[in-house]
């Protein structure tokens, strides 16, 4: 690991980790079906292929997905800005309605190796977390059985449910509406790229070698996966953070007068230009630590834009 992924966060040309997730209260109806599951799981592919990321690890649940990055600021927003969109045109061309599954995805920095061992075990613990009966090395629809395998190890994408060992394809083997219709995207990936049972592998894109280095021994990431209660409250205390608090609007837009008549000189939002709303959110976010939905509803700034500025 080198020495300067946690020192210089403040400089967005070097590459550092993210936590990529959603808060599955904001989105109860992400999933519906197994090929729900299906796209949400190949669409990580299809972004990671299309921005300057690594994707580590990643999980997909009924409500909420998370996922390791590593990459600029820059590549790692490229990869939310495309997941979002390409989801949302999935959603809206397969149910009409976007209801309930509109994700929104945070980018939240990791600023120690501590904080990024505990991150990358809580990324793919995520379905026994949340209560299937299921260990993370059997999950399909995340990456846990990927790491610290002996050489030879068949994925469990490579069988079906009864055990059969499924044909293995290549990108370049389907025709271009079929493969369109396999990555519900008009983006692209490799012609070598392989396919097995409809799954766009997670083997042609997963930065394995790189999430094993974080815990540099197969006992020491044992030893992260199990300690779930530390874990969890420290990865979810930083997930809260992140979100913020919300005031009630009353108050909320009480004190966002306050701040713009103290800055601008006058209390009505709609006679900022576009810079001064941004300057406007980041002081909403520094003194209130107000969520970034209702900072967006405060300075009439889209959301993620917001996000992208605080």
């Amino acid at each position: 690991m080198m020495t300067n992924d946690f020192l210089f966060l403040e400089r967005e040309d070097y590459p550092h980790y993210y936590h990529l997730c959603s808060d599955g209260e904001l989105t109860p109806q992400f999933i519906d079906n197994d090929d729900d599951f299906r796209v949400a799981f190949n669409l990580v592919g299809v972004c990671a292929a299309n921005s300057d990321v690594r994707v580590l690890a990643f999980s997909i649940e009924d409500t909420h997905l998370h996922s390791l990055l590593y990459g600029t600021k820059a590549g790692c927003v490229a990869f939310k800005t495309l997941y979002e969109e390409s989801w949302v045109h999935h959603i809206g061309r397969v149910r009409g309605t976007r209801k309930g599954a509109d994700i929104e995805l945070e980018l939240i920095p990791i600023d120690s190796e501590d904080y990024l061992m505990n991150v990358g075990t809580y990324t793919i613990y995520q379905a026994t977390k949340d209560g299937k009966q299921v260990m993370p090395y059997d999950y399909r629809w995340g990456t846990g059985s990927m790491y610290f395998r002996e050489k030879g190890y068949q994925s469990l994408w490579r069988t079906d449910d009864s055990g059969e060992t499924l044909d293995l394809l290549k990108i370049e083997d389907y025709s271009e509406r079929a493969r369109q219709r396999l990555l519900c995207s008009r983006l692209s990936v490799p012609n070598y790229w392989m396919i097995c049972g409809d799954i766009l592998l997670p083997d042609n894109y997963v930065d394995v070698a790189r999430f094993e280095q974080i815990y540099r021994t197969a006992n020491c990431f044992r030893v992260f996966l199990g300690n779930s209660r530390n874990r969890d409250q420290i990865v979810q205390e930083k997930m809260a953070a992140f979100r913020g608090v919300s005031l009630e609007d009353t108050e909320a837009r009480k004190y966002c007068k306050e701040i713009m008549e103290e800055q601008f000189g006058f209390k009505d939002v709609r006679r900022l230009d576009g810079l001064r709303r941004i300057l406007l959110a980041q002081e909403l976010r520094k003194r209130l630590r107000l969520s970034a939905r209702q900072i967006a509803s405060l300075a009439l700034l889209p959301y993620k834009e917001v996000c992208k500025y605080i």
